[in-house]
């Protein structure tokens, strides 16, 4: 019973104390990444949300796909409009969650589980980083 004592005192005193708990926010800064100039990110939007739209007919309405499909669409053409009011792409980025959560406001504003609006502005962070 002593030496059981003396086990259970040794873990409460060394082991860590500290929780974690899992975060949607970007590991590093926005700042870190090397962002593509303004120019060369709105002609890759452009050039996707041009390809997503020549995709739409041929996807049916309602399903998970469509619905992501719109989100894309929604959130490359929000993080357009940021990019041409004078935002950063990496402003734009995160300006423009709102607009893909929300299926370009079409939907109320938690439609969107946080986890698919995470791997989208990764999805797009990646797409938009040299």
């Amino acid at each position: 019973m002593f030496l059981s004592a003396i086990f259970l005192l040794a873990f409460v005193c060394f082991s860590n104390t500290t929780g974690y708990a899992q975060t949607l926010q970007p590991l590093s800064s926005p700042t870190s990444y090397n962002w593509k100039s303004s120019a060369d990110a709105s002609n890759i939007l452009l050039s996707q949300v041009t390809v997503l739209n020549q995709q739409m007919p041929g996807i049916t309405e309602g399903t998970p796909l469509y619905d992501n499909t719109v989100r894309r669409i929604a959130y490359y053409k929000s993080i357009l409009t940021e990019i041409s009011k004078g935002n950063s792409v990496a402003q734009a980025l995160e300006l423009s969650l709102p607009a893909a959560a929300t299926l370009g406001f079409e939907k109320e504003a938690s439609y969107t589980p946080k986890i698919i609006l995470k791997a989208l502005h990764t999805e797009t962070r990646v797409m938009l980083t040299n």
